[in-house]
């Protein structure tokens, strides 16, 4: 799988659309290497977002409402694994292998 995520170094689950420990991992580590990327490196993180494809107004709108770090980085993480659901049940979709899961 092409991992759009590289820039934040994790491994993504499989299905991130379930409730998995594998997946509460992921949130968690992703979380915490997004409040760390809005501390130390936002050009990074903005290079992030941009390349998975997340919507600019929708980063600012959080950016505007929420003045605390860690929310930041709770509701960018929400909107990452959205857009990585998104994504996978386009590929699923439209693959000549669609038939493997259709349970999305």
């Amino acid at each position: 799988m092409n991992n759009s995520l590289e820039i934040f170094e994790i491994p993504i689950p499989e299905h991130p659309e379930r409730d998995t420990p594998d997946v509460s991992l992921f949130k968690a580590n992703l979380t915490k290497q997004i409040l760390f990327l809005l501390e130390k490196d936002t050009a990074t993180l903005w290079n992030g977002l941009y390349r998975i494809d997340i919507s600019e107004n929708k980063v600012k709108e959080i950016f505007k409402g929420i003045p605390e770090s860690s929310e930041i980085a709770q509701k960018l993480c929400t909107l990452i694994i959205e857009r990585l659901i998104q994504k996978m049940t386009i590929r699923r979709k439209y693959s000549p292998n669609s038939d493997l899961d259709k349970t999305l």
